[in-house]
């Protein structure tokens, strides 16, 4: 059966408390039954000793005899005290027993011996209860010995500790239901605020994402859980955003290219056409098709690289041998666009060569799109105090302030007018960013009047200084 977390608290308070109780009630039992037990030793001790001194003080058995009444008003504290005094011969001098006890023979404690706790006897009378006695010899005046015996019943000690244990059990029932009442109702009002974050949290849905877990009362050990699960429902919902935000661009990037496709080819139909032109007609849709093509394979590398299983091989590349087969690569789309690539690195990276390749070639191509015929791209890195930086700088036109922020957003364009353009997917700069988050880094960018820079800072290698 499965126990609900209130059953569970309640259950362990009432546990908890009834364990305590019960060993508190039963050394207060043995505190009080030692107690007790003690008290009546001391008493037949102190009795058993007067006595023995009273006895001292006769002149014979007669004058004990006529002392009777005085020496019984000495252990006549109630029915269960006894006496008995006898002579050398066995005489009966005092015979007083209120509850006709037996006292058995025991052995007798010297007149010249102190009477101590050990020399205290126990039996046990025909009903079961227990007695404690002492006997001690005692000489008169005239050198006549006798024998007192002093006894006690702890018939009435025994019934009043069987009822202080009743007691002792009722009160613990009665705590018992008291503890199960009032932890029930401690646990449910300590847990409102736990039920409260899972009523929000019912309430949360995909339309819904921007319900949070209710802080206020929160206790101090609940306060980092909803706060932890608001942080979550904060990235969710961020992450929904993008997804819809990325969707809703990814479609309108791909309905461009499939408008083209099919607005050229229902106007190839309409009529016979020349060669010529149906192999331009081609041409146009292979071009289309490689955009298309270049949107998937973007979108797809997104997806990998935000999958937990993406596998890097991490080398240590050096940076001047590495822009500069990059910038080979791009010779000749440089030297189309009239444009010189300048590497300027001594610094090594420890990087994956295939996305270091990657995320500085997509920096590169997006600068050869803006650089003015003429001037100079300068690729540099070099190593800072926070691990090694890889910049690409170019001249041209600067991007404003409230574009910079935004620049490595999925499908995001500064020039909103270009967003048809079959040489750019949107995505090469997301791509740069992913690539560095791979890495444990960060890309930013700064922009003047006729210069921007891009810039990727890689951390040194776990356990290695910069």
């Amino acid at each position: 059966m499965r126990l609900s977390l209130t059953a569970r608290l309640t259950i362990t308070f009432v546990v908890i408390t009834v364990a305590c109780f019960s060993v508190v009630g039963l050394l207060l039992f043995k505190v009080v039954s030692r107690r007790v037990y003690i008290h009546d030793q001391t008493n037949i001790m102190l009795d058993a000793r007067h006595l023995r001194r009273l006895a001292e003080e006769l002149q014979s058995a007669d004058d004990l005899a006529a002392h009777k009444d005085r020496l019984i008003a000495l252990v006549l504290g109630d029915n269960a005290n006894g006496l008995r005094v006898v002579d050398r011969g066995g005489r009966m001098l005092i015979d007083h027993i209120p509850l006709r006890y037996e006292l058995p023979a025991q052995p007798v404690v010297p007149e010249n011996q102190r009477i101590v706790p050990e020399s205290i006897q126990s039996w046990k009378d025909h009903d079961g209860n227990e007695i404690r006695g002492v006997a001690t010899a005692a000489t008169l005046k005239n050198g006549d010995s006798v024998t007192i015996a002093v006894a006690r019943s702890l018939a009435d000690r025994t019934a009043l500790l069987d009822k202080y244990r009743d007691d002792v059990w009722l009160s613990l029932l009665a705590g018992l239901l008291v503890a199960v009442l009032l932890s029930y109702l401690l646990v449910r009002r300590a847990l409102r605020p736990l039920r409260a974050m899972a009523e929000s949290a019912s309430a949360i849905t995909a339309q819904r994402l921007s319900t949070r877990m209710p802080l206020e009362d929160a206790p101090t050990e609940l306060l980092a859980l909803a706060a932890s699960l608001n942080d979550m429902l904060a990235r969710l919902e961020q992450g929904f955003a993008r997804v819809w935000q990325f969707t809703v661009d990814l479609a309108h990037d791909l309905r461009t290219p499939i408008g083209n496709l099919r607005g050229a080819n229902e106007v190839a139909l309409n009529r016979r056409r020349s060669l010529d032109e149906y192999e331009a007609l081609l041409g146009s849709n292979i071009e289309e098709c490689d955009r298309v093509s270049r949107t998937i394979e973007s979108v797809l590398f997104l997806a990998r690289a935000e999958s937990p299983q993406f596998a890097m091989q991490r080398l240590e590349l050096d940076t001047e041998l590495e822009l500069l087969r990059i910038a080979d690569y791009f010779e000749g789309l440089s030297a189309e666009a009239g444009v010189t690539i300048e590497v300027d690195a001594s610094a090594c990276v420890h990087a994956d060569r295939d996305l270091f390749r990657r995320a500085v070639s997509n920096l590169l191509s997006n600068a050869l799109r803006y650089t003015p015929a003429g001037d100079a791209i300068h690729l540099r890195a070099m190593h800072t105090e926070q691990g090694v930086d890889v910049s690409v700088e170019n001249p041209g036109k600067g991007i404003e302030p409230e574009h910079l922020d935004k620049l490595f957003d999925r499908f995001y364009r500064v020039d909103r007018s270009r967003s048809d353009s079959a040489t750019s997917t949107g995505l090469g700069l997301s791509i740069v960013k992913s690539i560095m988050e791979l890495h444990g880094g960060s890309v930013s960018v700064w922009s003047h009047a006729n210069v921007t820079c891009f810039t990727l800072h890689f951390p040194p290698p776990q356990g290695r200084s910069p």
